[in-house]
């Protein structure tokens, strides 16, 4: 339940071509540390431009994160994308209310994230494809830091996962 299906230097690598090659309709995709940097208030030109093409392509895309409502709803608003904050991942439920918004089904769908403990599990735990993402801090929590040790552990030698990217 913590092996990732894939592994991708960044989110914005997972391009419509991924998509169809691997039968994902939709997205849900994490905020912190997988398309902006915890406690940033900048995102790189590269995830912009990833989520207009997944937008002009019509994949449904949606933020799904344990973050703050403040933080994540002006991430939402700057990047005109429907998002869900402080939803309880690695809980199902939060995962079922993001297919349930997207109209998509579990197999359909892909998680993207950077983090093993809430992020992949929960969505292996839904049902969901799911793409681990190399986090883009270090973590602004001091609980986020330590448990990327765990996670180093966990995937080393990691043989489950169809790396693309390290």
């Amino acid at each position: 339940m913590l092996k990732p299906d894939f592994i991708l230097k960044n989110a914005y690598l997972v391009s419509p071509e991924f998509l169809n090659k691997h039968n994902i309709k939709a997205i849900l995709v994490d905020l912190d540390d997988t398309i902006v940097a915890s406690k940033s208030d900048y995102i790189a030109d590269e995830y912009r431009i990833w989520i207009k093409k997944l937008k002009e392509t019509a994949v449904p895309l949606l933020i799904l994160s344990n973050g703050s409502p403040k933080r994540v709803k002006y991430w939402s608003k700057e990047l005109e994308l429907e998002a869900f904050s402080l939803v309880g991942k690695p809980f199902s439920f939060a995962f079922k209310r993001a297919l349930k918004r997207l109209d998509s089904t579990a197999k359909d769908t892909v998680m993207i994230g950077d983090q093993v403990f809430t992020d992949i599990l929960g969505a292996n735990l839904a049902g969901l494809k799911t793409i681990l993402v190399k986090p883009l801090s270090p973590g602004g929590l001091w609980h986020t830091r330590a448990i990327r040790n765990l996670e180093k552990i966990i995937l080393k030698g990691e043989d489950n996962a169809r790396i693309i990217y390290r």
